[in-house]
């Protein structure tokens, strides 16, 4: 059993939001500089650079594939996945309730880079990535767990796009496995609320910029940094464990 750094919230250049730099070997690069063990990628409704970044880690860093889901609430989810065939199959389910991306979109957001494990461009995603699907936030995790993945309502303390900004209020029947904050839940009194939901509370940096990966981090006590040992963790099996660091 090891005890390793996580930053289970990474954006790539795929997220509109995202800076160009985040390509797949200029974030592994900067995740190992900053002592990190496993990192999960999660872009804005799609999963297209997932596999580049776990192509471009190799055996170096645990990359997690992921995706961040916006729902008709604009409440966002993060799904991880066993893989990046699966993060692609429910991606593709996320990109049929988008719209297509059009030239007024393509002005303001700009283009959703698909890159290779190297950085150069392979093509561009055609949906309009940052925009709210059709999934309600039942319908979002249900596809999570469809396709053998975790959901976990990110960054809950957040003004906006938590679930507890959208909706007022938490919905533990949602089937969440765990719940994330951000690099700026410092708070005790807060973080005792959030705690008391009773699921893993996880910190993670949604870094946009290679300045802010590793951030915030986790600690998970796990045997390898792998999808399976993060599930094992999450449900707090086998001597396994994870919580915010």
């Amino acid at each position: 059993m090891k005890s390793l750094a996580c930053d289970l919230h990474v954006h790539t250049a795929l997220s509109a939001c995202a800076a160009r730099e985040m390509t797949p070997p200029d974030i592994v690069a900067t995740a190992l500089e900053r002592g990190l063990d496993m990192i999960a990628v999660c872009d804005h409704n799609g999963a297209g650079n997932a596999a580049a970044v776990q192509q471009a880690a190799g055996e170096r860093l645990g990359v997690v594939a992921g995706m961040e889901i916006t729902t008709a609430e604009e409440v966002h989810v993060l799904g991880y996945f066993p893989d990046a065939d699966r993060a692609a199959a429910a991606a593709t389910k996320v990109a049929a309730s988008l719209p297509e991306a059009d030239e007024e979109y393509a002005r303001f957001f700009g283009e959703h880079d698909l890159l290779a494990a190297d950085g150069s461009p392979r093509g561009a995603e055609t949906k309009a990535l940052a925009s709210a699907t059709s999934l309600t936030l039942a319908e979002a995790v249900a596809l999570v767990k469809q396709h053998g993945g975790l959901a976990v309502a990110a960054h809950i303390d957040r003004r906006a796009f938590g679930v507890l900004a959208q909706l007022g209020f938490f919905p533990r029947d949602a089937g969440f496995d765990a719940v994330e904050v951000s690099w700026r839940a410092r708070d005790a009194a807060r973080l005792a609320v959030f705690e008391a939901y009773g699921l893993p509370l996880l910190s993670s940096s949604d870094s946009h910029f290679l300045a802010d990966i590793g951030r915030a981090r986790s600690r998970a006590m796990v045997a390898a940094a792998t999808f399976a040992e993060l599930a094992l963790a999450v449900r707090d099996r086998d001597g396994r464990s994870i919580h915010r660091a």
